[in-house]
């Protein structure tokens, strides 16, 4: 069971900053001022890798599946399931400022799935920056020096733009296979 409890407060830790970014995105578009707008979605763009971020967190799991047996196994399970379903709702909810935006924009109409293409990407390069280099959201404030670093980097090894291009190509692939049927649950309690 302390492996049960160690995990609450570090998922706890990291579902709150994925649930910063999903608030800051819904303050995008709620403030009239242009410059708390421009913060917001600044923040909003710097936290939106600590939602599917989670995902990255079932090494985790995987490491400690080797200490634990029996029901313990299934608690973790359950509690790994529960935080990866908090990392992906996020992730999708946390978008939904970007396709906003997307949608706003003349000539991108037809080409917007390209861009959410290109932005999962992105935000895998974020992913990267947290899971490898260790670097945090606010580090471009507090420490930008090292997040410029950390950056090139990335940029410049192999085996970091391959990690990248993958979790790229998991966030698309979580983005296009739940997104409609959160789109649905959304526009579904909207009009009730």
């Amino acid at each position: 069971m302390p492996v049960i409890n160690y995990n609450v407060s570090w998922m706890i830790y990291n579902s709150f900053l994925a649930l910063l970014a999903v608030g800051f995105g819904y303050f995008i578009f709620e403030v009239e001022n242009k410059i708390l707008r421009i913060f917001f979605g600044l923040v909003w763009f710097l936290f939106l890798p600590n939602t599917i971020y989670i995902f990255t967190d079932l090494m985790h799991l995987i490491e400690q599946w080797g200490y634990t047996q029996g029901s313990v196994r299934l608690l973790l399970v359950l509690q790994y399931t529960i935080f990866e379903l908090v990392g992906i709702v996020t992730f999708l909810l946390a978008f939904f400022p970007f396709e906003n935006i997307v949608s706003r924009i003349r000539g991108f109409k037809k080409n917007k799935t390209v861009l959410y293409i290109i932005f999962n990407f992105i935000i895998a390069f974020g992913m990267v920056l947290g899971r490898v280099e260790r670097i945090n959201s606010w580090d471009i404030f507090t420490n930008p020096h090292i997040v410029l670093v950390s950056g090139l980097h990335v940029f410049t090894s192999i085996n970091l733009i391959g990690l990248t291009v993958l979790f790229g190509l998991i966030c698309n692939f979580i983005y296009f296979l739940f997104r409609d049927k959160l789109l649905v649950i959304k526009l579904r309690k909207h009009l009730h």
